[in-house]
């Protein structure tokens, strides 16, 4: 009996728990802001997809989490 031989796509998205997980880290470095989780979001599924090599011509690294570091963000001195 042969058997069809299955296709994985060769560049699979990364899933809902593991956007979720770096898009939580990106918002916590980023001080806990208001209404940035659209950007969270997408900015941590091309991290994953970037680091895991899930985007053409990207090499892969590793296979753990990447490492997210959120932008600098200045605060107010205290008076």
């Amino acid at each position: 009996m042969k058997t069809k031989p299955t296709t994985v796509p060769p560049f699979a998205e990364p899933s809902e728990a593991e956007i979720q997980k770096v898009a939580y880290r990106l918002w916590v470095e980023g001080g806990c802001q208001e209404g940035v989780e659209s950007d969270n979001w997408f900015a941590a599924r091309e991290l994953i997809r970037h680091h895991h090599g899930r985007v053409p011509d990207h090499p892969r690294h590793h296979a753990e989490a990447p490492a997210v570091s959120a932008p600098a963000v200045a605060t107010p001195a205290k008076k």
